[in-house]
């Protein structure tokens, strides 16, 4: 019994998550903006994978078999945590309403033990658990656009920052180890929720300078700086080579058109579409967790002597993101780095959310203002529940999706900028002699490497109909040639001698990926002896 006790409000947590998620557990999966297309994502991964790519960048069978550099630039860790789930015999499919679902239910565990570890209360934790589960930018990740990047990183948010509380309380090895792990997972789990989550991880660092806690500092911008280590093998790679793609001349929508009113934040809309259509999603934040976050600052606004630097810090914090969502905001968007790369004002609700949340927590200090918890958490099911339904289904099998040679982006952001024609269908051929006379034979083709042989009567241009990207090189009987990609498509062309050869093209890692590949090699090596050492002398627990 006392066992079940200890457990009982994670079990609660638990069993309060089943009623959003019901939709993912029946056959089959549901159109939403983005969700099939993770599907399509997910398969070309294990393509990618199989190929010996790791990591995985560059995909040969997407953009219809041209090739795109898709996971150059996407966040990986959903796909990757994908595969591990596929190979445990689940379809595509399920592996992907797996990890939606279950981002449901790590999101309000790991809310739960934060909360819990913050205020040393359970059914505070509990009542918290449930607003933040319910939150109805969650309904629009999981049912509108299908966004599951932002829907892993909500469940990823509470898990940093409970490991970096136990940080600056306790600065230990293993606190350090995990703040940097988690802090890395958010960064290759969502690019713009890393972005967002770091501004709240600089803010916390600032508070501890403004309370002179150096100790707690110092491991704190350990623990960062590791994080960012751990995950260079893929932001680096992501801001230094943007150059070469569409997305560094054109944006993909115009962000003028998504700043919220005010009113959005707490007026009930519902709805499938983009935002600014009729029948779009909402913005808002929720009026049971507004309404929880206004009644603590109000008391606390009486009673000045309980506000904490940490709470006033995370206030003025969540203020200044929440002014962002506006349209006054617009010159911050244009001129701060990384946040001008950021289309979608509206992304922002995903932290408010988590932000927000977490500072109604405050409530629990107040004998008769902490009864409310219970009537805003059950509030929020009901304001959110009858719309965690998606608006159809599709029964589609995992062939449907392994098919699918589609780009799965939007506005093709990702195509390098010498492609002036994108292509629209299959090549006819792999391989093809553009100019001149001879044979090709024995083509083999995968995301990694294409090999042929040729036998030309003439000196011959012969078209490889893959997109170059860096890290392309060729070679000619194990000699190194020249690839020439100056034409609509953008495809490789070799200028190849009259004879027979073997030809040889494969991808490889620029030396800015390797760069990036090193450092988090190190990063993790680091990170792997500071945590073994500490075990070895029994000190896991010691002070950093």
């Amino acid at each position: 019994m006392k066992n079940l006790s200890k457990f009982l409000p994670i079990i609660l947590v638990i069993l309060f998550s089943i009623p959003l998620i019901l939709p993912y557990i029946r056959p089959g999966f549901f159109p939403t903006h983005d969700g099939e297309w993770v599907v399509v994502r997910l398969t070309d991964m294990f393509r990618t994978l199989r190929d010996g790519q790791f990591p995985a960048r560059y995909s040969g069978f997407l953009n219809h078999g041209f090739g795109y550099p898709l996971f150059n630039f996407t966040y990986p860790l959903p796909y990757y945590l994908g595969i591990l789930i596929h190979f445990l015999r689940f379809s595509f499919v399920d592996s992907i309403k797996i990890i939606f679902a279950g981002s449901v239910i790590v999101s309000g565990i790991s809310f739960f033990l934060l909360i819990n570890e913050f205020w040393k209360n359970k059914w505070a934790a509990l009542c918290l658990s449930v607003l933040y589960i319910y939150l109805p930018y969650r309904m629009v990740n999981l049912y509108v656009r299908g966004s599951i990047g932002e829907s892993v990183s909500m469940a990823i948010f509470p898990i940093v920052f409970y490991f970096w509380l136990r940080l600056i309380s306790r600065s230990t090895v293993q606190n350090l180890t995990f703040t940097a792990v988690f802090f890395a997972a958010l960064i290759i789990t969502h690019n713009i929720m890393a972005v967002y989550f770091t501004v709240i991880l600089g803010v916390l660092c600032l508070s501890l300078v403004i309370t002179k806690n150096l100790k707690a500092l110092k491991a704190s911008i350990i623990s960062i700086f590791l994080g960012l280590g751990l995950s260079a093998f893929f932001w680096l790679p992501v801001i230094l080579e943007k150059k070469f793609i569409a997305l560094s001349q054109v944006p993909i929508a115009n962000r003028g058109y998504y700043f919220l009113q005010p009113l959005d934040l707490i007026l009930p809309k519902w709805g499938y579409g983009i935002p600014d259509s009729a029948s779009g999603f909402g913005y808002q934040l929720g009026w049971p967790q507004v309404g929880a976050f206004l009644l603590v600052l109000l008391t606390l606004a009486y009673k000045r002597s309980q506000v904490t630097k940490l709470f006033l810090s995370l206030t003025v914090l969540t203020f200044f993101l929440a002014s962002l969502l506006f349209s006054f905001s617009s010159t911050i968007w244009k001129v701060t780095p990384l946040l001008s790369d950021i289309n979608y004002p509206w992304t922002l609700l995903a932290p408010l959310g988590f932000l927000t949340t977490f500072l109604s927590g405050w409530i629990w200090q107040f004998k008769r203002m902490k009864l409310l918890l219970p009537i805003f958490a059950i509030s929020a099911m009901f304001l959110v529940l009858p719309h965690s339904q998606p608006r159809a289904y599709n029964n589609y099998i995992d062939s449907h999706y392994f098919t699918n040679d589609s780009n799965t982006t939007s506005s093709n952001e990702l195509m390098p900028l010498w492609v002036k024609t994108n292509p629209t269908q299959q090549p006819e051929n792999k391989v093809e002699i553009i100019s001149g006379e001879g044979v090709i034979k024995n083509i083999a083709n995968n995301s990694k490497q294409t090999s042929f042989d040729v036998d030309l009567k003439t000196e011959s241009n012969v078209q490889i109909n893959t997109i170059y990207y860096p890290g392309w090189e060729a070679a000619s009987s194990g000699k190194k040639i020249p690839i020439s990609y100056d034409n609509n498509l953008g495809v490789m062309r070799l200028a190849l001698s009259l004879g027979q050869q073997s030809i040889s093209l494969k991808f490889k890692e620029t030396l800015t990926r390797q760069f990036a590949n090193t450092i988090s090699l190190v990063s993790l090596f680091v990170l792997v002896i500071f945590y073994l050492t500490s075990v070895v002398r029994g000190s896991r627990s010691e002070r950093v």
